[in-house]
């Protein structure tokens, strides 16, 4: 009698198991259901990308009265009309330029545009800062007339590590989120400066030594590879589990 007990088949059936296969079962569904969201995402940041490459810019003051009120200004173009400098500290952006590291100088271009006093600008890559590891001061003039996108700042840092550096007299930065932005904004001189960051397009009159890029020449969008993939792990893993099951149900 023991030994029919020991050997039905509710004994062999793997309880910690299953449970162990449905969580990992509901974890990889739900990443691929995630990446699906982030598909639909990125083809609407795509297509509004696309459509902004030949959009007219609109008046900063208009966009960032839009952006007082809680509206979304992100990938806006924009015109500005920069006013008289503001001392402050020179301050680099951290970037990249295929597979070299790049510097992009930012600025600040001061406005009238209640509740803010400027906006953060990236002037682009300079082009003498190219391939080095730590920037050096450039001789530029201040912004006048500016033609760029307006970007948001990341929503997430970590920890302290997208605080503003300084490196030598300069300010660095890394990782941009919220406050980091406007930490830095004070740092150059702006009292309330506008949560979002103005990526050049073009200047007017150009700073001699620094390429303006503002759109990124191509977005990767991978978003239904990924998740193919994890729903294909999904696949596996009921197949694996279904075949170990019917194994150990029949005392294999």
């Amino acid at each position: 009698m023991r030994g029919s007990a020991s050997g039905s088949p509710a004994s062999r059936f793997p309880l910690v198991l299953t449970l162990v296969v449905a969580l990992a079962l509901a974890l990889l569904v739900g990443l691929g259901v995630w990446q699906l969201r982030r598909l639909a995402w990125k083809e609407a940041l795509l297509a509004h990308v696309a459509a902004l490459r030949t959009a007219p810019a609109r008046p900063i003051g208009d966009v960032l009265a839009e952006l007082a009120r809680g509206g979304d200004v992100d990938f806006i173009r924009v015109s500005a009309e920069c006013g008289s400098p503001r001392p402050g500290t020179p301050m680099f952006r951290y970037a990249l330029d295929g597979e070299q590291v790049a510097w992009r100088p930012i600025v600040a271009c001061p406005l009238s545009a209640p509740p803010y006093d400027g906006v953060l600008l990236d002037r682009g890559l300079a082009d003498a800062l190219t391939g080095i590891m730590a920037p050096r001061p450039l001789p530029l003039r201040a912004p006048a007339i500016v033609t760029g996108v307006l970007r948001k700042p990341a929503g997430w840092a970590f920890g302290d590590s997208a605080a503003p550096d300084r490196e030598g007299g300069l300010v660095i930065l890394r990782l941009i989120d919220a406050r980091t932005l406007g930490a830095a904004g004070r740092l150059v001189g702006l009292a309330h400066p506008a949560p979002v960051l103005l990526e050049a397009e073009r200047e007017t009159p150009p700073p001699p030594g620094v390429t303006p890029r503002a759109l990124p020449a191509e977005i990767p969008n991978n978003h239904l590879a990924y998740a193919l993939t994890w729903f294909a792990l999904a696949a596996i893993l009921i197949w694996f589990y279904g075949a170990l099951l019917v194994r150990r149900m029949r005392g294999g």
